[in-house]
């Protein structure tokens, strides 16, 4: 079986949609080192990260928590970046004026959040959800198939943690259930240094002859969602609210169903 722990980066500087600003590093190092002492005794057989530093230094701090000898690591791995908000990087995000186009918003500096049914779009110069989830899915191909080919063949289980974004992590969960055959919609957005784990059961009896970029017959698992029981004591009593809520997880108010629903999908980058 092939195992796959999917941890979101801890706490960042900015509340911003922060997407690919290297400036953008951890707040909270407490949470890190929180998460990373949670996984102390998981042997991973690999540890991945997006280049990004709130993640590269999240995926550290699991590094230095794990036993000798430490498991191999790679933490330049573009595909797990956050989204490319384009323009829209390092800006706050605003309710869309009534009656204005989102291209007359886009000309004055304005970046409303994008809606459920508003996958295809993207703020100029960005990647839309579509395009994310795309990523995700060459994510799955180049980062996990590999590990899955590997445990086919060899019969032996793995381990991976992969350290990312919120918004990328939804999509290469996504991507790894479509290997299986299934679907997945989550349940809602997750906090700083959450994670979610992914078992992928090989069929059929091992070991098999599978080629390189063959799936093979796999049942997928999402065994947990959205799990933070590293940080009880760390984060306050209340929810968050306004911008801090949208981008870090927590509750924010809208005005519309159509406002919930975008809230939730731009939620933990």
């Amino acid at each position: 079986m092939l195992t796959v722990t999917l941890i979101r980066h801890g706490e960042s500087t900015h509340n911003v949609l922060s997407g690919r600003v290297a400036q953008n590093v951890l707040s909270q190092k407490e949470q890190a080192r929180a998460v990373g002492s949670y996984f102390a005794n998981t042997q991973f057989t690999k540890i991945y990260a997006s280049p990004l530093p709130r993640a590269r230094d999240t995926a550290q701090a699991v590094l230095d928590a794990q036993p000798t000898p430490k498991p191999t690591h790679d933490f330049t791995i573009a595909q797990i970046r956050e989204q490319n908000f384009g323009a829209a990087e390092g800006r706050q995000t605003c309710i869309r004026e009534p009656g204005k186009s989102l291209e007359a918003h886009f000309a004055e500096g304005k970046y409303p959040i994008l809606y459920e049914n508003e996958r295809d779009v993207a703020f100029p110069g960005g990647e839309s959800a579509e395009d994310l989830m795309r990523r995700g899915e060459r994510a799955v191909r180049d980062v996990v198939l590999p590990h899955v080919v590997n445990v086919a063949r060899s019969g032996r289980g793995e381990h991976i943690a992969l350290v990312s974004h919120g918004l990328c992590i939804a999509q290469v969960v996504g991507a790894i259930v479509r290997l299986g055959g299934g679907t997945w919609t989550r349940k809602g957005p997750m906090v700083n240094t959450a994670w979610v784990r992914i078992e992928v059961r090989i069929q059929g009896g091992m070991p098999l002859e599978v080629a390189d970029d063959e799936v093979p017959s796999v049942e997928v698992t999402v065994t947990d969602e959205g799990r933070a029981d590293h940080l009880e004591g760390l984060l306050d009593g209340g929810p968050l609210r306004g911008m801090k809520a949208i981008m870090g997880g927590g509750v924010a108010d809208a005005k519309s169903p159509d406002e919930a629903e975008a809230i939730a999908q731009t939620s933990a980058v």
